[in-house]
């Protein structure tokens, strides 16, 4: 039931709905590419735990090497803006759900 209410809200209100889902996207290629990004320094720097987990797992384990490392400081900004945008998307959604 509550999945309905959910689906009804955004599909009545598919205005706000496409620049939250763009928003979203935007966010997860960002996190995503990031995290591909701190595969490929990890293994350029012959650190291939970090580098190999990265490429399996993305910006799961993508995220702390560029946390640690400070050759990582261009993953780590592709991250963080992922990141932002994810949780302004997800806020949005909030706000649009609540609102409506």
């Amino acid at each position: 039931m509550m999945q309905e209410e959910i689906l009804k809200v955004f599909l009545t209100n598919q205005w706000l709905t496409i620049p939250i889902f763009i928003i979203l996207v935007i966010g997860i290629t960002l996190f995503w590419f990031g995290g591909l990004m701190a595969a490929l320094t990890a293994l350029g720097n012959n650190r291939w735990g970090w580098g190999l987990s990265a490429i399996i797992l993305g910006p799961i384990t993508g995220f702390p090497y560029s946390l640690i490392y400070k050759e990582a400081s261009y993953p780590k900004s592709l991250m963080i803006k992922g990141l932002i945008f994810l949780l302004a998307g997800l806020m949005l959604s909030l706000i649009a759900w609540v609102i409506a």
